[in-house]
């Protein structure tokens, strides 16, 4: 019989997967348009398929729920909070190599195709910035190369933040969980007041920086607050699945339309998507604490495809363009999809099983506490980001 721990890991395994593919079909239709511009909304299709997008939102709510979990339940139950170093360490694990290698494929995969449609490579001069994760401080890099990259920049941004946002919410310990509550709230109203300050400014690269995105990280730690040593039975677990859908539903739509009708409301460049950041996090805290969690989340397949969503999330946009530039890409969102994601899949599984997994349980093996003999103690420890 299956832990249901481990039904939980592989259900939040399975919103990676949901994310993932979200994404990539929303790369699917914007790479195969006649001009490349996410502006293009002309029939009801392109408008639900543009929401995709949202995507990118439950990967950083899935981040902020799983990263800040740690520090939450240290405050809140006493245990040991984590330890800086192996939390770096993990995180560099998790992230450089993969990223690392997707940038120079991404360099070799499009730099013979230079100015074919919906490539946009830099400057020469200015690729040192991706290996520095600095691509989203300057509109001559952000959204270049490999677009999905920027959101890494922000990832990256976050997991340096975190230790000092983790130490605040261990200084608050004694207020229980609403003292906890304190810091991600915070975070929200940060990151609300510099959407206002931003609004009407011409360059792009301010939009893309953490304390534009900080909220969506927020409504996830906010949610690991209030999940913390807490299960969901069936009719919670379906409230939130349920609830969370119909909030980030709704949220597609007040974009969408705000789009096709050209709303200027200011609440939709200062909110952006908060609401189904909200919504995304009733989801993640209902498929991370149920006691029974959604079979189709945790099935074998979609749970695999989440595992290696990473490399998927890294590779699909060069690959898609690739094979746009060279003629072998349908020009429809299905007949791309067909194409260019088994490719994708096929590069993640070799980034994941050759590059990804072996440095992460390397990482994990020198970092797992020891007793006082030095002998590795057991760890029970959450799904990780």
């Amino acid at each position: 019989m299956i832990d249901v721990r481990e039904r939980r890991a592989a259900a939040v395994d399975g919103l990676r997967a949901v994310a993932a593919l979200s994404v990539v079909t929303y790369h699917a239709w914007l790479y195969t348009l006649p001009s490349v511009t996410a502006a293009h909304r002309q029939t009801l299709a392109d408008r639900v398929i543009h929401e995709l997008r949202l995507g990118l939102v439950l990967f950083f709510v899935l981040s902020g729920f799983l990263l800040f979990q740690p520090w939450v339940r240290s405050a809140l139950s006493g245990v040991r909070p984590p330890r800086l170093g192996a939390y770096l360490l993990r995180r560099g694990a998790r992230i450089l190599p993969a990223y690392y290698l997707a940038v120079a494929g991404s360099i070799v995969l499009l730099w013979s195709i230079k100015g074919s449609t919906g490539v946009r490579f830099p400057e020469t001069s200015d690729l040192w910035m991706f290996a520095v994760f600095a691509q989203n401080f300057s509109d001559a890099t952000v959204l270049k190369l490999d677009p999905p990259l920027w959101t890494l920049a922000v990832e990256v941004s976050y997991y340096l933040a975190l230790p000092a946002l983790g130490w605040l919410a261990l200084r608050l310990r004694g207020a229980g969980r609403t003292g906890q509550l304190a810091v991600p709230v915070a975070l929200i109203l940060l990151g609300v007041a510099y959407n206002w300050a931003i609004d009407g400014q011409p360059a792009l690269f301010p939009s893309k920086l953490l304390p534009a995105m900080v909220p969506y990280f927020a409504a996830g730690m906010i949610a690991a607050v209030l999940a913390e040593g807490r299960a969901a039975g069936p009719r919670l677990t379906w409230a939130l699945l349920g609830g969370g859908a119909l909030i980030v539903v709704g949220d597609a739509w007040w974009a969408a339309d705000g789009a096709t009708h050209g709303s200027h409301s200011i609440w939709l460049h200062v909110l952006r998507d908060l609401p189904a950041a909200a919504g995304f996090a009733c989801i993640i805290a209902a498929a991370a604490r149920a006691t029974a969690p959604p079979r189709a989340l945790a099935a074998r397949p979609v749970a695999w495809i989440g595992r290696v969503s990473y490399g998927v999330y890294l590779w699909h946009v060069p690959l898609i363009l690739f094979l746009r530039a060279h003629g072998a890409l349908p020009l429809s969102t299905g007949g791309a999809l067909l194409v260019a994601l088994p490719v994708t899949l096929a590069v993640a599984a070799l980034s994941w099983y050759f590059v990804e997994s072996p440095l992460q349980q390397r990482a994990r093996h020198v970092t797992r506490p020891t007793d006082g003999l030095g002998r590795h103690r057991a760890v029970s420890a959450p799904a990780s980001a």
